[in-house]
């Protein structure tokens, strides 16, 4: 992986704990949210750009991006947000050209959040 964001950690859950005041079963809760949330928006994500919907892969690239701030999941928040942004002014180069690195980011914070829930 050479991507700059595969040198960076895909969340801080510590940071996003002391946001939560400590509460580790409301972490737990949006951790679930995530995993269960994130694939089907990451499928209606790649769907909308597929049938060139500009407004809902906004809207899918916004909710991932929302989503992964919960975790200050950095490096999706930023690939989501290029999605968001491209979606938004209709570049399509764009928009493909980053669909996989936010499925890369996606996935990386999905594996971060189980190996934390396993602990």
């Amino acid at each position: 992986e050479s991507s700059k964001s595969a040198n960076s950690a895909a969340c801080n859950l510590a940071a996003a704990l002391e946001r939560l005041d400590g509460d580790a079963d409301l972490l737990s809760m949006l951790i679930t949210v995530y995993q269960e949330d994130s694939g089907e928006l990451l499928s209606r994500l790649g769907a909308a750009i597929n049938a060139r919907d500009a407004a809902n892969a906004e809207r899918a690239a916004h909710s991932l991006k929302g989503l992964a701030s919960n975790f200050d999941g950095f490096p999706a928040v930023e690939a989501a947000l290029v999605i968001e942004t491209a979606a938004r002014q209709g570049d399509w180069a764009e928009m493909t050209a980053g669909l996989p690195t936010l499925e890369q980011e996606v996935s990386r914070l999905r594996q971060a959040l189980a190996d934390y829930l396993r602990r």
